[in-house]
């Protein structure tokens, strides 16, 4: 069995929200107050049975309180069976709402107030109106914490809880809840305390070798022999070795003040040489030793405690799982942990998840994991599957996305779904923790935006809204857009984000002979070869892989494409250079320089378009000969000619080099745009403005 959702109605930040898990490990992520630490509070509240605290008036929803009734949580989860092959069912039998054709059990956890309270709390209540008749949410409060909230019970219903059968506490004991808190201290856990963690795990394993976890009465004769042998030893030895330090204890002077005091009527003090095994296990201590030097437990680092404590907790849970445990052994051991994270470096939280995965497959020691975390390489180690993703949605509302629940079975789907789990890693899993998001199919576009978003004063928006920009391979985006082509009735487990995707023009041809041996392959072009040969090619304006995304996206109101102008448009360095034909911030320090035909030429034109000069002059300056035949075949007008023949120069100067060149290029804008002297003008291109106002707006 395992749990597979749960209901949570006004607590914390949720309204009336449901979450669904998985059959394992459960990775809860999203950003700052999303939830996730309350979503692992309510299953505390049901499930762990030595928790003693009792919700606060702080803890209900202040949203979704009307106060015409006592505010109550209600916090509902569904134990459904499993594909495990231990049976489970009669621990959740009295608990069933469904047995066929796999049984689904409940638990709920109720804290209100009972209905005997109800007429003296509206009496109350109803004095805390406004003029408008609505109650005053602050003061009703007030009005609970004072007089009601100590009259508020917590009771634990099996079934359906509207029948308010109260769940036995005999199978309730049977889960087994361990809590690893965000702010934990492992040290003190592990040594400290009554009932130590070390102690308890100590003597579960004392003598394992025999007993493999059973309880004595469970060990065969021979067993048993060999077992009251080493007690015997144990008992010889340890009486030996404290007769012996008795001895050394100076117990005449303890005799002498004990006679002064009057201390003696009451008996002669004297000390017990016996001591149990259990005794002696509370006197070993951890160390750790490293290249052959001990050192104190506590002289580790916080990380590697934080493990040891959480191998400890597994220890535990084996040994509360056991038959040493008798009719007190827990069935259902769930472990909860908050922000793994904490004090490991990535490569520590990748191989601690997946010793999780290997654990639940193989040992077995929790049946489900629940993990809360920030981190990007937590999500990058574990299944897509997994992902339990808690966020705001465009319009405010809080939502839950499940990531490998959006594709279908279908072979597209599958295979966009393989090609995500392959590729979402550290860098690319940002894009389920981010408020927004860009998609961009390259460096330059990644490296240039923020510095673009400055130029048009909206850099300071791009941080404060939490905006994160993915950079993927533009064959490649409709495979990780998938995961937020939200619709609330066919894709509900989509992530309802903003989304912009920024991508290249990429204007192809197609000869339209067959050229020898080789097949008609679509290849590039610049836009203004579009239609100038038609009894020769075949054109695209945009790319197949951009119509794509424009046609997928378009019946999504969360996601936003923007390409260059189509059939003008061609990639950012060309638009950048279009849009800016005269500005030489384009030409960097590490601008190709050999020749005429690079730097120093680029510089020229650059100047004659500034001077105004017509289009037949640009062209007797240029030697590309290449780019002349094409663009005189072109019918646009001189000026749009002049521009696209600046930025097919600069296009291809800087073709195999965009993301170094990328590099540059920002610097030297940012220089600019906080230049003490008039800046230089910088056009940020159109398309490129239309994707920052959108995903900034």
């Amino acid at each position: 069995m395992y749990i597979s959702q749960i209901e949570i109605e006004n607590f914390r930040n949720f309204t009336n929200s449901t979450i669904r898990f998985n059959d394992g490990i459960n990775v809860i992520i999203g950003h700052n107050n999303s939830g996730k630490t309350n979503l692992l509070k309510a299953l505390q509240l049901i499930f762990d049975r030595q928790l003693r605290e009792k919700p606060a008036v702080d803890d209900f929803n202040k949203e979704y309180c009307d106060f015409h009734e006592p505010p109550k949580i209600r916090i509902t989860a569904t134990i459904s069976e499993g594909n495990e092959e231990i049976d489970d069912k009669n621990v959740v039998y009295d608990w069933l709402i469904k047995e066929a054709p796999l049984y689904e059990a409940q638990l709920t956890f109720a804290f209100y107030l009972p209905h005997k309270h109800w007429d003296e709390y509206r009496k109350e209540v109803d004095q805390l109106k406004d003029e408008n008749g609505l109650y005053k949410k602050e003061e009703c409060l007030r009005l609970i914490q004072k007089k009601f909230h100590k009259k508020y019970v917590i009771r634990i219903f099996g079934g359906d809880h509207n029948k308010e059968d109260v769940a036995d506490a005999e199978n309730l004991n049977r889960f087994d809840f361990q809590f690893l808190s965000a702010i934990r201290d492992a040290e003190r856990e592990m040594f400290f305390g009554h009932n130590t963690l070390l102690r308890d795990v100590l003597n579960y394993f004392l003598d394992y070798d025999i007993s493999k976890g059973q309880d004595f009465e469970g060990l065969d004769e021979k067993q048993r022999r060999y077992l009251k042998n080493r007690e015997a030893v144990f008992v010889n030895k340890s009486k030996q070795l404290l007769s012996h330090l008795n001895h050394r204890v100076a117990k005449d002077k303890i005799l002498e003040y004990s006679k002064e005091t009057g201390a003696e009527k009451g008996g002669s003090p004297e000390f017990n040489p016996d001591i149990s095994e259990q005794e002696m296990l509370f006197a070993l201590r951890l160390i750790v030793e490293k290249n052959g030097i001990k050192l104190p437990i506590n002289n580790n680092g916080l990380g590697y405690n934080n493990l040891l404590f959480m191998a400890l907790i597994l220890s535990k849970i084996q040994m509360e799982r056991s038959a040493h445990m008798g009719d007190n052994a827990k069935v259902f051991p769930i472990m909860v942990i908050e922000e793994p994270e904490a004090h490991l470096h990535p490569s520590m939280q990748f191989k601690f998840l997946r010793f999780l995965e290997r654990n639940l497959n193989t040992h077995k020691q929790a049946r489900q994991v629940f993990i809360s975390s920030h981190s990007t390489h937590i999500t990058a180690a574990v299944d897509l599957d997994s992902i339990i993703c808690l966020y705001e949605d465009i319009d405010g509302k809080q939502r839950v996305g499940y990531p490998g629940r959006v594709f279908s079975e279908s072979d597209e789907d599958q295979a966009s779904k393989i090609y995500v789990k392959r590729f979402l890693d550290a860098t690319k899993s940002n894009m389920l923790f981010a408020d927004r998001l860009v998609f961009v199919e390259g460096v330059s576009e990644q490296l240039l935006l923020p510095c673009f978003a400055l130029y048009l004063d909206k850099e300071e928006m791009l941080l404060n809204e939490h905006i994160s920009i993915v950079s993927v391979d533009s064959r490649t985006f409709h495979h990780f857009l998938k995961i937020f082509q939200f619709d609330s009735n066919t894709s509900p487990n989509a992530i309802n984000k903003k989304v912009v995707c920024i991508i290249d023009a990429d204007p192809t041809k197609k000869s339209k002979e067959s050229e020898g041996h080789n097949k008609r392959r679509w290849k590039a072009c610049f836009p203004y070869e579009l239609g100038t040969k038609l009894e020769e090619f075949e054109y695209q304006s945009l790319s197949s892989h951009a119509n794509r995304l424009i046609d997928s996206s378009r019946v999504f109101n969360n996601i936003e494409v923007c390409t260059p102008p189509d059939g003008e448009g061609k990639t950012l360095e060309y638009e950048i250079a279009i849009n800016n034909p005269s500005c030489t911030l384009l030409i960097t320090d590490n601008f190709p320089s050999q020749g005429r035909s690079r730097k120093a030429f680029f510089e020229e034109i650059m100047q004659a378009y500034a001077n105004s000069k017509p289009f037949h002059e640009l062209v007797s300056l240029c030697e590309h000969e290449d780019i002349i035949d094409l663009i005189s075949c072109c019918c646009w007008d001189e000026g749009k000619r002049s521009k696209a023949l600046i930025a097919s120069i600069y296009y291809q100067a800087i073709e195999n080099m965009k993301g170094e060149y990328a590099f540059y290029l920002e610097k030297q804008l940012r220089e600019n745009y906080h230049r003490a002297d008039p800046r230089k003008d910088f056009l940020v291109p159109p398309y490129i403005r239309r994707a920052v106002e959108y995903i900034t707006g």
